[in-house]
């Protein structure tokens, strides 16, 4: 039996052939995957990732595709969204949620439990699993300060995680580090007092640029911000290509229709060289690389 005849009978996905990727990105750039699939179950999640390492095939999973840059050439494995995997559950006072979540949709409906402090992530545009691989944070909140518990699954294994044992630092935990993907998680958040103004969404749209972008593009360096440094080395409006640097706000790039990913590629390359030039300070990536560039 192939390949595609096993992802076939795989119950509960969507699966698709040279998937373009540009569409499920938000820098809207990149070639094709050649596989595609979206599970509907954590059984379905699991069985597509057992089909894939048995038989060789590389795998990437991603949630809403906001931090990522997909090669002009494509990938050729399997990308694994997990965009169905949309679900959550006020549990004896535990908010529950599985790894395709929207952080909008998850902050909503903690506000809407009557629980406070996810206010701040809700203008993050990242599933739940992705944010707490990376630890994604905003306005001085991250997503693991009020976790309790993860589900994992590492080679097939599920594993459950205290929040201690998660590893987490800045943009980092241990999911990132040893290649195991997040299935779901339990979260406890303080009951709401009283109700306080959230002024996050105007904070986020008067300093964040809209439209086509990856969020932020570089890591913090210690003690420092990336977009300073980007903005004192003089590459605000910076252009490569249909990419460029945002004149609203120096670590994210803008891309325009046309555009390519070797442009996005290009423009982070020229960004890091005069940082460095200017600072000594090497800035890495936060975006993550799909393909070969």
């Amino acid at each position: 039996m192939g390949i595609v005849e096993i992802f076939r009978q795989i119950p509960d996905i969507h699966f698709t052939e040279n998937e373009n990727m540009a569409e499920k990105t938000s820098l809207k750039v990149g070639g094709a995957a050649r596989f595609f699939a979206c599970p509907e179950s954590v059984r379905s999640f699991g069985l597509c990732i057992s089909a894939a390492t048995d038989n060789g095939i590389d795998y990437k999973i991603i949630g809403n595709g906001t931090n990522l840059l997909v090669s002009d050439k494509g990938y050729d494995g399997l990308v694994l969204c997990t965009k169905n995997l949309n679900r959550l559950l006020l549990d004896k006072g535990e908010i529950v949620s599985l790894c395709g979540t929207p952080l909008k949709r998850f902050a909503d409906f903690v506000s809407g439990s009557g629980r406070t402090g996810a206010e701040g992530l809700a203008g993050i545009p990242a599933t739940v699993g992705g944010a707490i691989c990376q630890n994604a944070g905003a306005f001085g909140v991250t997503v693991s300060d009020f976790l309790y518990e993860v589900t994992s699954i590492r080679r097939g294994k599920i594993i459950r995680r205290k929040k201690d044992d998660c590893l987490f630092g800045y943009r980092n935990s241990v999911f990132k580090e040893n290649g195991e993907f997040v299935v779901s998680a339990k979260f406890r958040f303080p009951k709401r007092k009283f109700k306080t103004a959230d002024n996050y969404g105007a904070m986020r749209q008067k300093s964040q640029p809209a439209g086509r972008t990856c969020g932020s593009v570089f890591l913090n360096p210690p003690n420092g911000y990336a977009g300073k440094l980007i903005e004192g080395a003089g590459l605000k409006g910076c252009t490569v290509g249909g990419a460029s640097v945002s004149v609203k706000h120096a670590n994210f790039i803008v891309t325009e229709t046309g555009a390519k990913a070797v442009d996005v590629y290009r423009l982070i390359e020229k960004i890091k060289t005069e940082v460095y030039a200017k600072s000594g300070v090497l800035l890495k990536e936060e975006v993550e690389y799909l393909g070969e560039f």
